[in-house]
């Protein structure tokens, strides 16, 4: 097995992880919630201007639940968003696919094209 896909691979598990521990906190909102692993291989991309910790992604979640949950619930399908921490300016674009709402990828920034909405949080 080459390095790339021994990578790959662990950022697979890694996505399905955080998806099964963030779903433990939002399923009972009625929001299923999916990780993917370009946003776990985003996490730690040099383009971040600083580093990305899972604390950050963990109190990121977090607030989102706290302030936006009913958003997030009635998102229609179909609905790209960005969402925008203001602190920590990480940005995490979403998609409603299938009643799940994605996290597909995640940055440092600001991403100016993909989604029809931004909102902070």
């Amino acid at each position: 097995m080459r390095l790339q896909e021994f990578l790959t691979e662990n950022n697979a598990e890694l996505a399905k992880h955080y998806t099964q521990v963030l779903n433990t906190r939002y399923v009972p909102y009625n929001i299923p919630v999916k990780i993917t692993t370009h946003f776990v291989d985003r996490i730690n991309d040099l383009r971040n201007t600083e580093p990305i910790s899972i604390a950050e992604v963990a109190n990121f979640f977090s607030k989102l639940l706290l302030k936006r949950h009913k958003f997030l619930s009635q998102l229609p399908e179909g609905t790209a968003v960005q969402i925008v921490d203001l602190e920590t300016d990480i940005t995490i674009p979403f998609k409603k696919v299938d009643g799940i709402i994605m996290a597909t990828t995640i940055m440092r920034g600001s991403m100016r094209q993909g989604a029809q909405r931004r909102v902070a949080i």
